[in-house]
């Protein structure tokens, strides 16, 4: 079966460089002492050079040491990020430096920063900005503007029934947004009423016609007269619901030309509300194939087909995926090359702990919080070893796939939980599933399953 959502590297990459820049903007420092240098592509370097040499000669100037000091060390960590660059080899898009120390409330401590970003578009200015904080906003609207350019579509969405009708947007970036419901309650047709029966048939298509007129008042007011949703950010509509309705209120010209014109599909659906507007996605897999949210939805939808039909097929004792971050880890200690596709929830928050007690060989811990890791160091260690081993590295182990999966030759899917087969993945599955090249023995997990019995872990090396 063929893989929906592509292994894009160039989708890792824009998601660590959003990762980036988040941590980024989160950082603050002690006084106007982080830098910020924009070096677009056909900038002189030499007189960039000669900027950061006069801000330190002025730096000089500072009356607080300790800013003084700060300043003076980012300013030449700049220089020393600078100089690993000639005319020649500056990136097409230009560089951006963020240098300096910053300083984290929490821990009470200071990090020394110094990072150079190649941005995803060319840099159009050059800019220097000393600040309490570094300036990450034009990054973020890149970002913002190739999801946009790459998905270019948008489309507003109606469901409707003899219930009510809703309102919903869908786009490349932020997914499905719901932006109104109405509800009805509209009269039963039916065959009494002897000669009153024209009277109720009467009554009934008045309050129809009345609900129509509801839905396209409501359909102008969010989707013409609305800024932020309105028909300028919108490339297409998709109409659907049960029964009649939905073909009365194309045929009422209620809608106006604006919105009518843009109809692009009349889908049946059985429900109407949120039900209808999932079945209305699935319906239109084709139209929104363009959408990032389209394409994870049919992922997971074929990983979940792929884990259902190997657990009704396979052995007993054979197993062809991997659930949760533990059952990962295990078969990424067998070996990475047992690994077909890896597909992670982008937020995962489990972090990978590595340690070692003196030459002896790492131990590798897979954990939500350090306080969760050294639980589990202490169930695979002596007692009196506490003091002897050390934590020699701590990254979030989907920073440190996104990093090495190149290498440990994996196919990574990032996924996010903004549609229901996405929270299903995070809720039900951990955000964690590995689908395997070949069926193995489920008795690579018994160790796991032990472990949860005396609550023990096993260490992983990889």
């Amino acid at each position: 079966m063929a893989t929906a959502m592509q292994n894009d590297d160039s989708a890792i990459e824009k998601w660590k460089l959003r990762r980036t820049i988040q941590y980024l903007s989160s950082l603050r420092g002690r006084g106007t002492s982080l830098v910020t240098m924009i070096v677009p592509a056909q900038s002189q370097l030499a007189r960039t050079m000669k900027l950061l040499t006069d801000e330190y000669g002025l730096s000089s100037c500072i009356k607080s040491s300790q800013t003084r000091h700060n300043v003076q060390q980012a300013l030449s960590a700049a220089q020393g990020r600078l100089r690993l660059y000639t005319q020649n080899t500056l990136p097409e898009n230009g560089l951006v430096l963020y240098t300096g120390i910053v300083y984290d409330d929490e821990q009470h401590r200071e990090t020394k920063i110094s990072m150079c970003i190649e941005p995803l578009q060319p840099l159009q200015y050059g800019l220097y900005r000393c600040e309490s904080h570094f300036i990450t906003d034009f990054l973020q609207q890149q970002i913002m503007d190739s999801v946009n350019d790459f998905n270019a579509r948008r489309y507003g969405i109606i469901v409707i029934d003899g219930n009510g009708t809703l309102f919903a947007r869908l786009d490349p970036q932020q997914g499905t947004t719901i932006l109104k419901r109405i509800q009805v309650t509209l009269p039963k047709k039916h065959g009494r009423g002897g000669q009153s029966a024209p009277r109720f048939e009467r009554l009934r298509r008045e309050a129809i016609h009345n609900y129509l007129s509801k839905v396209a008042e409501n359909a102008k007011s969010v989707f013409l007269n609305n800024q932020q949703h309105g028909l300028s950010n919108v490339d297409g509509f998709i109409l659907s619901g049960s029964a009649n309705l939905k073909q009365e209120l194309v045929k009422s010209d209620l809608l106006g030309a604006q919105i009518q014109n843009k109809i692009l599909r009349i889908v049946d659906v059985s429900y109407g509300g949120d039900n209808g507007l999932q079945e209305t996605l699935r319906l239109c897999i084709d139209l929104l194939a363009d959408i990032k949210l389209t394409q994870e939805r049919q992922l997971l939808d074929e990983v979940f087909c792929q884990i259902n039909l190997s657990s009704t097929t396979n052995e007993t004792n054979m197993v062809s995926y991997a659930i949760g971050v533990n059952e990962t880890s295990i078969i990424l200690n067998e070996g990475s090359s047992l690994i077909d596709r890896l597909i992670i929830w982008e937020d995962l928050i489990t972090k990978r702990y590595v340690y070692q007690k003196r030459d002896e060989e790492k131990i590798i811990i897979v954990a939500n919080n350090e306080q969760e890791a050294q639980n589990k160091l202490k169930t695979i260690i002596k007692e009196n070893d506490n003091e002897q081993i050390e934590c020699i590295d701590e990254m979030n182990l989907i920073d440190y796939l996104t990093e090495n999966y190149k290498e440990m030759n994996l196919r990574l899917y990032l996924v996010t939980d903004r549609s229901p087969e996405g929270q299903q993945f995070r809720l039900g599955f951990g955000g964690c599933i590995a689908l395997l090249r070949y069926p193995i023995s489920t008795s690579i997990f018994d160790s796991l399953e032990n472990n949860n019995e005396n609550n023990e872990i096993d260490a992983y090396d990889y």
